[in-house]
C-alpha cells in the first residue's frame, strides 16, 4: 500500500496508456511507411554479437555490401531493442516492446516535467495529452519513425532535467541533464537540432528567474557540451563523413521542404490517413495537432491568464509555453521559409511537419495549466477527469495500425532476399558517392542495381583463376583463403568507406574501387594468399571515440572524488 501511495500517478498514467499499445498485443506485427525497424534492430544485433561497438556498420542492407548506416542514423532506440532480444524475445517482440516503452517513459517524463508547474493531477492530464497526441500515433502506426518516436521521450526529459539544475544547482543534475542531453541527440540528432528553439527559450526563462545567474548560464552550458561531449562518438563523424555518401539526395530529390510546408487548417482538420505527405494541403496522412487539443488548451489558456491577470499573479511560464507552441506551428508553414532558407542544416529535415513534436509538448502544458490554477480539490479532480475523458475519447482512435499481419514471424523481415532486396530498397543515402544511379519512374535517383546483383555471398572473382574459402565473414572484417593459379582480380562485395584497409598475407595492399557499385577490389598474384578485410576506426572516429569515453569516465571520476571528500568532512 504504501508503494502504491507513492506511485499511484504513475499507475494511474499506465492504465490510461492502454489505448495507445493495444495493437503491440495482438500476434504477428503491422505495416508502416518505413518498414525498416527489425531489419535495422538485426543488424544491430549482428554488430553486436561480432564486437563492433559502436554499431556503424549494417551487413546485410545496402543490397548485402556493408551499408554504413549506423555511423549516420541514430541507434538508441536499436540498442533499447537489442537489450530486449539479449533476454530472449524474437526481434518482432523485442520492437513491440521498444514502442510500448517508448509510450510509456514519454508519459512518465511529461508528467514528471509537469508536474514541477502544473501539481500532481495537472501533470496527469498534461501527460494524457502528450501521449495521446494524434501525431505521436503517426510516428508509430502511419511512419514506422521509431527515432522520431522515442524523441518523445527525451523532450519533456532534458526540460526536466534543466530545470531541476536551475532549481537545486546541484552538480549531479548537470550529470543528469547532459546525459538527457545526449540520448536525445542519440535518439534523433535532427530532433535535438530542432529543439534548440525550445530549449533555448527555456534556458532563458530560467536565468531569467534565477537569482545567480552567471552561475546558473554557466552550468547549463557546461551540462550542454558534456551532452555533446557524451554523444561525440555519434554526432562528430556523422557531420564530417557525410560528403563520402549520398546524403545530398535527401535534400536535392527525395524531400525538398519546400513542398512539404503545412496548411495552417491541417493544425486542426486534417484527415487521418496511412498513405505518405504530399505536397499540397491534402495530405495522405494526419498533420493535426488534436482537436481535443486545442479545444482544451483554449479554454485553459484563456480562463488561466484571465484568473492570473485577476489575482495579479506571475503568469511568465504559460506566456513562455504560448509563446513556444505559437513558434512551433508558424516554423511549419510557408511563411517561416525565410528561417529555413537561411540556416542551411534545416534541409536535412526534409519535412517542416516534423516540428508538430514540439507542438504536442508545448499544448500538453497548456491545456493542463488551468489545473494548477484551481484550489478547491473536488473541482479541480472533476476537471481534471473530464479533461482526460475528452482527450483520450476524440483520440484512442487513431492508435491502431492500418492492418494486422498475424502469420508473419522474425524471417519475414529478416530472410537474406528481403533485407538485401526489399528492405535496401527503403533507405540507400549513404552508399559510397559515385555508385552507379537511375532515374526511378518517380522521377528521384535510385541505385542502379538489379535483384540479381546483390550480394550473395562475401566476394566475386572477377580475373583470373583462383579458388576461394571463406575463412571469416562479419560486419567489419572479411578474411579469405585464395588460391591462385592465375593471377586476376578478387572483389570483397562490400561498400568503399573510409576506415577500410585491404591486407594481403598480413601485408597493407591499396584497393580500388572503379566499378559500377564502388565494391573493394583487390589484385591477387599467383601462389596461396590470406586476403582480408578490416574496418578500422579513421581519425576522426577515433576522436570522437576518445571524447565520448573521456568526458564519461571524467565525470564518474569528479562525483568519486567528490563523495570522497564529503566522506572525509
Amino acid at each position: 500500500m504504501r508503494f502504491i501511495g507513492k506511485y499511484v500517478d504513475i499507475l494511474i498514467i499506465l492504465v490510461l496508456l492502454v489505448f495507445t499499445v493495444l495493437p503491440l498485443f495482438t500476434p504477428g506485427f503491422f505495416p508502416m511507411q518505413d518498414d525498416e525497424q527489425i531489419g535495422r534492430l538485426y543488424e544491430i544485433n549482428k554488430d553486436v554479437i561480432a564486437g563492433q561497438l559502436p554499431p556503424r556498420l549494417a551487413q546485410d542492407l545496402g543490397f548485402g555490401y556493408d551499408y554504413p548506416l549506423f555511423n549516420f542514423y541514430p541507434s538508441f532506440v536499436y540498442y533499447v531493442g537489442e537489450v530486449f532480444h539479449i533476454f530472449g524475445f524474437s526481434y518482432i517482440t523485442s520492437t513491440k516492446l521498444m514502442i510500448g516503452l517508448g509510450f510509456i517513459l514519454a508519459a512518465i517524463f511529461m508528467y514528471l516535467f509537469a508536474k514541477e508547474y502544473l501539481g500532481r493531477l495537472g501533470a496527469i492530464v498534461a501527460s494524457i495529452a502528450y501521449t495521446y497526441a494524434p501525431y505521436h500515433s503517426v510516428d508509430v502506426y502511419v511512419r514506422g519513425a521509431m527515432p522520431e518516436f522515442w524523441s518523445f521521450v527525451f523532450i519533456p526529459a532534458v526540460f526536466l532535467g534543466i530545470y531541476k539544475l536551475a532549481k537545486t544547482e546541484r552538480d549531479r543534475y548537470i550529470a543528469v541533464s547532459a546525459v538527457l542531453v545526449a540520448c536525445l541527440i542519440l535518439t534523433h540528432d535532427l530532433i535535438a537540432m530542432m529543439s534548440s528553439f525550445f530549449l533555448g527559450a527555456f534556458f532563458l526563462y530560467l536565468i531569467w528567474q534565477s537569482q545567480k545567474k552567471a552561475v546558473l548560464f554557466g552550468k547549463i552550458c557546461v551540462s550542454v557540451v558534456l551532452g555533446f561531449c557524451f554523444s561525440a562518438y555519434f554526432w562528430i563523424p556523422s557531420y564530417f563523413e557525410k560528403q563520402y555518401t549520398m546524403v545530398k539526395l535527401l535534400t536535392t530529390q527525395l524531400a525538398d521542404y519546400h513542398l512539404y510546408f503545412v496548411c495552417i487548417r491541417q493544425f486542426v482538420f486534417s484527415p487521418w490517413g496511412y498513405s505518405g505527405s504530399f505536397p499540397s494541403c491534402v495530405d495522405g496522412m494526419s498533420l493535426q495537432v488534436g482537436q481535443a487539443q486545442l479545444a482544451l488548451a483554449a479554454i485553459s489558456v484563456i480562463v488561466s491568464l484571465f484568473l492570473l491577470w485577476k489575482k495579479k499573479k506571475n503568469y511568465s511560464i504559460i506566456v513562455l509555453f504560448i509563446l513556444m507552441f505559437a513558434f512551433s506551428l508558424f516554423i511549419q508553414t510557408k511563411y517561416s521559409v525565410f528561417i529555413w532558407d537561411k540556416i542551411q542544416p534545416f534541409a536535412y529535415i526534409q519535412f517542416p511537419w516534423r516540428f508538430l513534436t514540439f507542438s504536442d509538448f508545448t499544448i500538453a502544458f497548456l491545456v493542463a495549466y488551468i489545473c494548477s490554477l484551481i484550489k478547491k480539490e473536488k473541482i479541480k479532480i472533476t476537471v481534471a477527469a473530464l479533461m482526460i475523458v475528452i482527450l483520450i475519447f476524440m483520440n484512442k482512435d487513431y492508435f491502431v495500425p492500418e492492418q494486422y499481419l498475424r502469420n508473419i514471424t522474425d524471417s519475414s523481415y529478416t530472410a537474406p532476399s528481403v533485407i538485401k532486396w526489399h528492405t535496401s530498397q527503403l533507405s540507400f543515402e549513404y552508399t559510397p558517392i559515385g555508385i552507379a544511379t537511375k532515374m526511378s519512374s518517380s522521377g528521384n535517383s535510385v541505385i542502379d542495381i538489379t535483384q540479381n546483383e546483390i550480394a550473395k555471398s562475401s566476394f566475386t572473382v572477377i580475373k583470373g583463376k583462383m579458388s576461394v574459402k571463406q575463412l571469416q565473414d562479419i560486419p567489419q572484417q572479411k578474411e579469405l583463403e585464395v588460391t591462385v593459379t592465375k593471377p586476376g582480380l578478387l572483389r570483397l562485395n562490400t561498400f568503399t568507406f573510409p576506415g577500410w584497409e585491404t591486407f594481403i598475407d598480413g601485408k597493407e595492399v591499396v584497393y580500388s574501387a572503379n566499378n559500377k557499385l564502388r565494391l573493394i577490389t583487390v589484385a591477387v598474384g599467383k601462389g596461396q594468399h590470406i586476403v582480408r578485410a578490416t574496418f578500422t576506426d579513421t581519425p576522426i572516429r577515433t576522436f570522437s571515440n576518445y571524447l565520448s569515453v573521456g568526458s564519461i569516465v571524467g565525470v564518474i571520476v569528479y562525483f568519486l572524488i567528490k563523495k570522497k571528500k564529503a566522506k572525509k568532512v
